[in-house]
């Protein structure tokens, strides 16, 4: 396989759209400026309305701040994570600065931060439905839109690979969340545990990078498969 070039698993769909693969992943072997410009706007809207969903979800379980700006203020620029961003150009997904949360306000924390992380995930769902509509009304006029198409592959990467249980996807919620029920008392006083949580996602973006450099794939073909039918699902 070229190196940095798409995994084999991106192929394009059996739709009518075939200007993008899905999954769309960045191919810097051959670079293509228009999608270029339009994955960066789709990424700073994926991350945008992650962590809102997550402040959204964590204010309606208790943790109510008055004028929370940190949270509130709908800047991508504000939610960017260096690691997450990394991520996105190299697998095609990735996730937003973490959003501060007081775990003392919730009535169950260990639920509660499971739902909030959650939240995000199924935020990007809901933002993929509504490019995806779009895309399927367009169909109907035989229009292709690879703005929209790429809005869409993106928010489902961003949903679908959220599973995996690495900080801070939303599928690592799940274990420290079992984690804090069974032993409270060893993960609150864990300093390797608190360092695993810290530096994870960048040992994660390490191994795509160098996955992606030498040209190994990297994307597990069953997430792919769900991708791509939620895909052609949404947008017809």
């Amino acid at each position: 396989m070229t190196p940095l070039s798409p995994s084999p698993d991106s192929l394009p769909l059996p739709t009518s759209f075939s200007l993008i693969d899905v999954p769309f992943i960045l191919n810097f072997s051959t670079p293509e400026f228009d999608k270029i410009i339009i994955f960066i706007v789709a990424v700073l809207l994926s991350i945008s309305v992650n962590a809102e969903a997550q402040a959204f979800m964590a204010t309606i379980l208790g943790d109510i701040r008055n004028g929370a700006k940190d949270r509130f203020h709908f800047n991508p620029l504000l939610h960017i994570n260096l690691a997450g961003l990394i991520c996105f150009a190299t697998a095609g997904f990735g996730w937003p600065k973490q959003i501060e949360l007081n775990t003392d306000k919730f009535k169950h924390p260990a639920i509660a931060v499971i739902l909030v992380k959650f939240a995000g995930a199924f935020g990007n769902l809901l933002l993929a439905s509504i490019a995806g509509s779009i895309l399927f009304v367009m169909k109907k006029w035989n229009l292709e839109d690879q703005v929209f198409s790429i809005v869409v592959a993106v928010n489902i990467m961003v949903f679908v690979y959220n599973i995996i249980p690495i900080p801070p996807l939303a599928g690592a919620s799940l274990i420290s969340s079992i984690g804090h029920i069974f032993f409270p008392v060893y993960i609150n006083k864990s300093k390797p545990l608190e360092y695993f949580f810290k530096f994870i996602p960048y040992f994660f973006v390490a191994t795509l990078i160098i996955m992606r450099v030498n040209g190994w794939p990297f994307l597990n073909d069953s997430l792919n498969s769900i991708v791509k039918f939620i895909f052609q699902f949404i947008a017809g």
